[in-house]
Parts: C-alpha cells; structure tokens; sequence
C-alpha cells in the first residue's frame, strides 16, 4: 500500500545534532559554545538558529553543565574546552560555568580568592592555543531577589527566611552611596541590617565581593586582549539593591575599556543567543539593521518588573550585543522587532497588585492597547517587513489576548522570531536574536523555533503552568516536584497537546510532543517538539514558492520540483485540477499530467534502488494556484537527502512568448491553456543552456502599460505591479505575499516584453507614456534586486514595428545615463529579423518550441558575457 510521507518523527536534540551532517552542505564555520547552565533555552534552543544557517555549534554533555541543584563538572569542562577549541572559529563562553560551575552555582558557592583566581587566570588561555578565534564571554552578577518567593530556590536557603530584609537593607545602602539617606530611611536601614544575623550577612555579601573581584580580573583580561567582548549582566534586577551597587562600580572600573569590548546590561538568560547572533554576525562580516517599534502609551519608558532601566535602553544594549544597530525608518530596517508593552508600563505576572485601580489580568480578555498593538503587527507584515515579536507585558509568560488575536489572524506563522518568558529583557533579547538568525533562513526553518516559544511561553508559562500548580496536593512541590514529578509530566504533556490542537493545529505532528523537567521544579518545562521534515527540506523546489508547514503554492510558470527517493513506487499529492505539469524520472523524456485525483500515482515499477524526479508546471500563472502537498512513497524511509551543487540562478520576466503561448499546438481546440508548454519557452531554455536553475513570471497578454484587450485608457494590472508578488494576480486592490528576495537571489534578471502594448490596431502607446512604463518596470525590478544584472531584450516579432524595440531601448538608455551600471539591452531584429516564418506555430507572433530554442542560442554568448562581466561565471 503506499502511503503519504512528509513527516520523520524525531526529537529536537537529535535534529538539531544532526542537521549538519546530513548532506545539506559543508558548515559555514565552528562555533565553541559553553551555557550558564542546563536548560533548553540556555542550550540547544539558543543554538538553534545558527545550527539552521549551516554553523556547526559545539557544546559540552548536557551532564558536564550545572543546573539548579548541581554544580558543573569544572575540571571536565576545561578539558572539554581544550580539546575543542583548536578548530574553532568562535567562541562563546559563560564564565559563570567554568569558574563557579554554572549560573546559580555562582550565587551559592563557597570557593577561596585562591581558587577563583586559579580557575579566573585559566580564561587567558582559552586563546593561547588558537590566537584566530574570537572569544565572547558573558558573566553574571548576583541577582539581588525582592523576597524569599522571588528567589525561589535558586539562593542560598537562609533567604527565604531574610531575603525581604536583605534586598532592602542592599536598597537603602545603595542609595546611601547616591544621596543622603533621611532619618526615616538611616532608621529603617539600622533595623533591617540588625534582623539579619552577622554570619547570614557575611555570607552574602562576602560571596558578592569574591564575585566582583573575579569580574574586574576578566575585564582586565578584555583590555590585555585575551578576550575580544565581555558582558556582564544584572540578573534580577531593581533599581536600588545590591547588584545596582555592583554595576555602578563597574561602570566605574570600564572607563578604560572601549564600546566594542566591554557591555555590562540588565538580564542574563538571552546572553548566549546575544552572543550566538554576534559571533555569527561578525563570521559573516554584517551589521543588520533594526528598528524598534513598542505599543503604545509608556512604550519604550517602561522600565520593566526585574530591571532598573527603561526597556529602550535594554533593546539598545542588546542590539550592540548581537553587533546590530538601530533603524529609524522601517522599510529601511532589515528587522523589525515589535515590543508588546502595556500602555501603563506595567510587567506583571498576571496577578495584580493589591489596591490596582486598574487591575492587569493575563485572562485574554482584550486591554487597552491589544487592539492596537494587533493593528502595529499587521501593517508591519503587510508592509513585507522580516518581524519579530518580543511580548512582555506579563512576566513569566505570553500575552493571552495578543496570543489569540494573532492566532485568530492567522499571524502567528507569519513572524520571523517571538519570545514572551521570564523577565522583559530575556524576551526582548532572544526575540532580537533569533529574528537577526532568521534573515538566513526560510519560514519554515522560522517556524520550527517559533512552535517550541508558543508552546512555552504561551501555552505553559501563560496557561497551564497556574493549572498545574492548583492539582499540588502540598505547596511544597512547587520547589521540588520530587514524587509528583510523573503525574505533572502526565498532566501538562495532556494539557499542552490539548493547546496545540486549538491554537496551533496549522504546525504538524505536535500530538506527539512531551514534556519533561529538567530542574524538576514546574517553573522550568522541558517541551520536546517533533521535528518535522518539511516540504521543502529534502525537496528543491525552484521558481516562486509560498512553503507553509507541509503544503507549497505556487503561482507562476515552469516552477519545478526535483527530489531523491529510493524504491519501485512514486505518487504526488497535488491540488491542482487545471494545470499541465511534465514529469521525468531518473532522466527519462518527460511524460504529460493534469492531477485529477488526490493521490497521483507516477510509477510502480522502478527498480529498488534510487530515484530522481523532476515534476515541472507546464502552464503560466494566471491559470490559478498549484498546491504541492508532498510526494508518495511505498515507504516512510523512501524520500532520501537532495544534495544540489551549485547553480545560476536565472529569472524571466515577460509576456505569453516567455508563457509558451500555442508552443504546444496551434489548434484551437480545449482550453488556452491546453497549448502551452513554459517550460520549454526561450528563457527554460536558455537557462539549461547555461546550466542554471529559474524561475518565470510569463503573464499572456500583459504588456508595459497597455494589455491585450485593455480599454484606455489603462486601469488593469500590469507587470511592474505584480512582479513583487509571489504568486500571479490580477487584482491589484488586495494584498500579496512579497517575495522574498533576499533568501532566493537572482544572478541575472532578463525582461522581454511589449508585444502586447502595439496589438490594439486602434491605437498604440504614446512613446513617452511606454518609455516612462518600461523604465518603471526596470526601477521596480533593481528595487527587489539592487545589485543584480538586468537584461532587457527587444520585443519579438516584427509585426508590431519597430516602434518597439526604439522605445525600450531609449528607456535603457536613460536609466543608464542615471548611473545603472548593470542594465543592458539586446536587440534581436536589429539587422534583420531573427525570426523566420518557420519559427512560429503559426500566427507570426507565437515562437514554437524550436523558434525558442533559436533565440535561447541567439542570446546564449551575449547573456554569458553579462554574467562573466558581473563574476557570475
């Protein structure tokens, strides 16, 4: 029986270890890379993104790494370290690991000056062995928790007895230091230090001195050069307490370090994506632009819950971090991050504050600005603009009626990056990172980060985690879930299954999710996401493709398919029902197919070994959509790795000579659609010639500014308006998809067109009005492809005049007088008419398979000599 495949189950962990060896293509680089601590977010989730743009990232055993009751094997994580760091391009390090043992270890431990200073002074010679290497480190400061609650367990345990009284007693010394403090306040101050027994407050604030000692050593070690760029981050933060003391003196003390060296900011968690985003940002020799938009009221005022600046200045420490700068203007920025704050500058946990005369519940219920905010996200993806979402009006989880109006919006797949947990600068920084990460990568690949942060932040940190917590038969197992641990697995894997059938059914097989948790505490979830093999993973699709989860649509003529499969049996799941497609397998001739049925069996008989297919659409765009939902094998396993080598990537742009228009026969019987073949149309053509791979946008009857049958004066769609477009349309009052053009780069672009514009017998263009169409066209063209070759070829036939061909070029002319230097002009009838009668099916106008093949040689060396001019060959 043979049965639909698209989906290999696997987990996240072993996707992501081996994604780079399974054939896509050598890695872009090596990057080291050491956590503060064990969990998912801290390790493979941040690795992730450059995992996908093709970076080999290494990291210890998860078992070396510290957690929330156990300390990093220090010794063997140094010798990890060593023996990895030879072959590395970069390196990002916590410092927190391999001196204390990880991130809470470094608030609890007890270790010497003498064993600091040994384990510090071994950071130098991290890059004695490979000098090239550049090394990103980032460390913490010891958080400064509000109360016991706050520190949950992750301070020493006297804290939650005395951690109120020690977070104001640090407050109150702080601000001592800033300003005199009043008798109330010197009173109050008195009373606090004296509740706290002396051996508790030598304890914590003795560690607290070792730590920053250790600190200024590192940063002396990024002024001697041992380290390219440290950060230093304000964990648990508030604007007077004793780590706000700490930062001021090491503002201080990094008056001697430059800008490019040295960041100490608010946050700590969304450290290792920063620093992942800058390694690969600075390997790659790019500075993105971002702009930063926030909802409105306080916006970007909002000094956030855990924090002691406005959240502006957090986003802009962060975008230094990831090596990124600020964009004022939108359509100029690369990125967009849109901030999701309370109008009020409230970051609350869903549970208001006592006396609120405007109570913020986490309910879904909409609020003021949710309406609004919904709008900001919309007219920015209308725009085209690469978005990413960082959602931090709750703390500890998403926004409940953000999250369901975008998903009402069908938006939630639309982004480019979101995060909406812990505190607001871990959302804002992972949500910045990863949206920089994602500019390399398809939506899927996007798609496949942005499920694991919905189903955490919003589906448990927002919803289910409070559920869990209410089935605790004693408040103690929300410090240790210890016995309970296998029924909380049980009832949140349920419950977030439940979630994703209701809010995320669009993202395939999370029916099979689970659950763990990795500190065995409920604040922290361990979400195991299948990975899904998308459609456009082990398959090349060429030409424009709109990829969503597992179906692919396109809208243009001769986009084709290729895939790699082994075993005698093949179908396609197509949902087409009116457009021509050729199949070849293994390099056969190709065979002649409209898909009638849902399942279309190809062949059953092929040999056991491997296969390829290549599936091409035969007819141009306006004939509807094609939706390519996968392909059919006997086998699960049967779909095997395409490895393509390199290839030109060419694009066609024109009218129905570059549609195939009657290239299949001239006989006006069926429908129009019936008698064209685009795949073999001069351009297909051409292409093959020069090995490349292409894509056309062949629309019959369109012309410059006047189409076929068009009444005047001209009110109908026209190429300059749908070329952005991924798909054909002739209704330019709708939005359509951008293509995305800066994922799939074209080599050159070659225009033919304007037939059509001289076939009214009553009336022709004016030669100014279709100068100034054509260079429209052209300036619409360089828009989407800035450095781009653009070859604009004579009209075809000569029985329009050549009124034509004088006017296209003159446009040429001009555009290159305005300093377009990649813009060229082939004549094809300039001495005397390339065409023969032969060489049309019949009607002067249309070329037959053979007559395109003439003017594919005809433009062969003078296309090969663009390109090699530009390097393309």
């Amino acid at each position: 029986m043979i049965k639909l495949f698209f989906i290999t189950m696997l987990t996240v962990n072993l996707f992501l270890m081996s994604f780079c060896s399974l054939g896509y293509a050598k890695a872009k680089g090596t990057i080291l890379f050491v956590p503060h601590d064990n969990r998912p977010t801290s390790c493979e989730q941040s690795a992730e993104a450059p995992e996908l743009l093709g970076y080999n990232v290494i990291m210890p055993p998860k078992e070396m790494l510290g957690g929330l009751h156990t300390k990093g094997d220090i010794d063997a994580l140094w010798d990890w370290v060593n023996n990895n760091s030879k072959e590395a391009d970069a390196a990002v390090i916590s410092t927190d690991t391999l001196i204390y043992g990880g991130l809470v270890a470094s608030r609890k431990h007890d270790y010497t000056d003498k064993e600091l200073r040994q384990r510090t002074e071994r950071i130098k010679s991290i890059k004695k062995t490979n000098p090239k290497m550049k090394l990103y480190t980032f460390s913490s400061l010891m958080r400064t928790p509000k109360d016991g609650a706050a520190a949950g367990v992750e301070e020493p345990d006297y804290y939650q007895v005395h951690g109120e009284n020690i977070f104001k007693a640090s407050a109150l010394v702080d601000k001592s230091e800033i300003r005199k403090l009043s008798r109330e306040e010197a009173k109050a101050l008195g009373g606090y230090r004296n509740s706290i027994p002396q051996k508790i407050w030598n304890d914590y604030f003795d560690r607290r001195k070792r730590n920053i000692t250790v600190t200024k050593r590192l940063m002396d070690y990024v002024s001697e050069g041992a380290i390219d760029y440290m950060v230093v981050g304000k964990d648990d933060n508030a604007p007077y307490c004793a780590t706000h003391q700490e930062a001021r003196q090491l503002t201080k003390y990094a008056r001697k370090l430059k800008q490019d060296q040295f960041m100490l900011s608010t946050g700590i968690d969304e450290y290792s994506m920063l620093l992942l985003t800058r390694a690969v940002n600075k390997l790659e020799n790019k500075q993105y632009k971002v702009n930063v938009q926030y909802n409105v009221g306080m916006g970007g005022e909002t000094v956030p819950a855990f924090s002691d600046v406005r959240i502006h200045d957090s986003i802009m420490a962060e975008l230094a971090m990831a090596g990124a700068k600020e964009e004022a203007s939108p359509d100029a920025a690369d990125l967009v991050l849109l901030v999701n704050t309370d109008p009020n500058g409230r970051t609350q946990d869903g549970r208001p504050d006592p006396g609120d005369a405007d109570p913020m519940y986490n309910d879904g219920n909409p609020r003021l600005g949710t309406w609004e905010f919904l709008r900001i996200v919309k007219e920015n993806l209308a725009g085209n603009r690469k978005v990413s979402l960082a959602d931090v009006a709750f703390a500890n989880g998403s926004d409940n009626a953000l999250m369901h109006m975008l998903h009402k919006n069908h938006l939630l797949f639309k982004l480019r990056s979101y995060s909406g947990w812990n505190t607001a600068t871990n959302s804002t920084g992972f949500a910045l990172g990863q949206g920089l990460l994602s500019l390399g990568l398809n939506q899927n690949q996007c798609n496949q980060m942005l499920v694991k942060r919905y189903l955490d932040d919003w589906g448990y940190q927002a919803n289910i985690r409070e559920k869990l917590a209410q089935t605790f038969p004693s408040s103690k197992y929300y410090f240790d879930l210890a016995e309970y641990e296998p029924t909380a697995i049980e009832f949140t894997q349920k419950g977030l299954q439940d979630f994703a059938r209701n809010n995320l059914s669009e993202y395939p097989g999370l029916d099979k999710l689970t659950v763990n948790f990795p500190w065995h505490i409920p604040f922290i979830g361990g979400i195991n996401v299948p990975a899904n093999t998308f459609i456009n993973d082990k398959i090349a699709l060429h030409g424009r493709w709109a990829v969503e989860m597992n179906q692919a649509t396109c809208g243009q003529g001769a986009a084709y398919i290729r895939a790699k499969f082994k075993g005698p049996k093949i179908g396609v799941k197509m949902d087409d029902k009116n457009c021509w497609w050729r199949y070849s397998i293994d390099g056969t001739q190709f065979d002649r197919i409209k898909f009638t049925d849902d399942v279309t069996v190809l062949a059953t008989d092929l040999g056991s070994g491997e296969h390829k297919i290549t599936l091409v659409r035969s007819t141009e765009g306006e004939a509807g959509l094609s939706i390519f939902k996968g392909f059919v094998f006997d086998k699960e396993d049967d779909l095997l790795e395409l490895v393509e080598p390199e290839r030109l990537q060419l694009e066609f742009v024109g009218d129905s000579i570059l549609a195939g228009g009657f290239n299949e026969k001239y006989i006006y019987s069926g429908t129009y659609y019936d008698m064209e073949d685009n795949d073999m149309s001069f351009g297909p053509q051409l292409a093959r010639m020069l090995g490349a791979d292409y894509s056309v946008l062949g629309k019959s009857g369109e012309g410059v500014v006047h189409n076929y049958g068009e009444t005047w004066p001209s009110h109908e769609v026209h190429t300059a308006d749908r070329y952005p477009w991924t798909c054909y349309s002739f209704n330019g009052e709708v939005e359509h998809p951008v293509w995305d053009f800066a994922n799939h780069p074209s080599d050159a672009v070659i225009i033919s067109i304007g037939t059509n514009d001289f076939t009214d017998p009553n009336r022709k263009p004016e030669e100014q009005d279709f100068i100034d169409g054509y260079k429209r066209l052209v300036q619409v063209v360089r828009k989407y492809n800035p450095q781009t070759p653009i070859i604009c070829v004579e009209a075809l036939p000569t029985m329009i005049g050549p009124r034509a061909g004088r006017w296209t070029a003159a446009a040429v002319k001009e555009l290159q007088r305005q300093g377009d230097k990649a813009l060229y002009y082939i004549p094809l009838n300039k001495d005397k008419p390339l065409m023969d009668d032969e060489d049309y099916v019949g009607d002067g106008t249309h070329p037959s398979k053979e007559g395109s093949q003439k003017i594919a040689l005809f433009l062969l060396d003078k296309v090969k000599n663009i390109l090699a001019e530009h390097g393309k060959l």
